[in-house]
């Protein structure tokens, strides 16, 4: 029996609504994927909210660091009309209105959490994420990932249970180091680089995911692969991709 290879909405469903928004994971939700995708960051005031960028700049109408906005600014403004065709008045989300968001959908996947903290040191931010999740006492599967090693340590120590992914742009022997020492359990990777990698290792490696896999030759190969799961934005076109090659219906 084949392996069922997860897909993962990449930050909701991002070609369809403004990306990190309600209406981006809403759309995500229509077509059953594995895993929703976000990321987090933190404002001025304290308060956590799902963006990517370390800038509001390329998703709102505003501009500026999330770190120097207040909650309320940020609130302030228009995170859908950057979009074509414009969607105005749609807001960025605060991580308890995502988590609320959730619940109420009665979600039973899994959150792919990313906390941003590659560019950005948000002291403590770990503590406050794993906190929010643990008020909302999800029965969904929570996997939390992020480029900056230091963070997933301290994941680690937060909640020593817990499922962690390295992000990386390449599985060096470094990366299979700290994964066997048990730093994070699975490693996220670079499509661009990974495809160029013998095929054998594909199958050797289990615990690789990758991301970002929009092309169809690029999944058609990570399904064959039968690899854990890729990460796209083109949610649709993997769900169709998977049932041809996977038989999922």
């Amino acid at each position: 029996m084949n392996k069922k290879t997860e897909i993962i909405a990449h930050r909701g469903y991002r070609i369809v609504a403004p990306e990190n928004t309600i209406p981006a994971f809403e759309a995500a939700l229509a077509y059953n994927p594995d895993m929703l995708e976000m990321d987090v960051h933190r404002t001025q005031d304290g308060h956590l909210v799902v963006i990517h960028d370390e800038k509001v700049d390329r998703t709102t109408n505003g501009s500026g660091y999330v770190k120097d906005l207040t909650l309320d600014a940020i609130k302030q403004l228009d995170a859908g009309s950057y979009k074509e065709p414009r969607m105005i008045g749609i807001k960025i989300p605060t991580l308890e209105e995502f988590l609320t968001f959730l619940k109420e959908k009665n979600y039973d996947k899994t959150l792919l959490l990313e906390i941003k903290t590659d560019h950005v040191a948000y002291p403590n931010i770990e503590k406050e994420i794993v906190d929010m999740i643990g008020l909302f006492q999800p029965t969904y599967r929570v996997i939390y990932q992020s480029f900056n090693l230091e963070t997933l340590k301290i994941v680690r120590q937060l909640l020593p249970q817990a499922e962690i992914a390295a992000l990386v742009f390449s599985t060096t022997p470094k990366v299979y180091w700290l994964k066997f020492c048990g730093v994070f359990d699975y490693i996220h990777t670079d499509i661009r680089i990974l495809k160029h990698k013998p095929k054998f290792l594909w199958t050797f490696n289990q615990h690789i995911r990758t991301w970002t896999v929009d092309s169809e030759d690029d999944m058609r190969i990570v399904f064959k692969s039968q690899l854990p799961g890729l990460i796209t934005n083109q949610v649709a076109l993997a769900v169709k991709i998977r049932a041809e090659i996977q038989g999922e219906k």
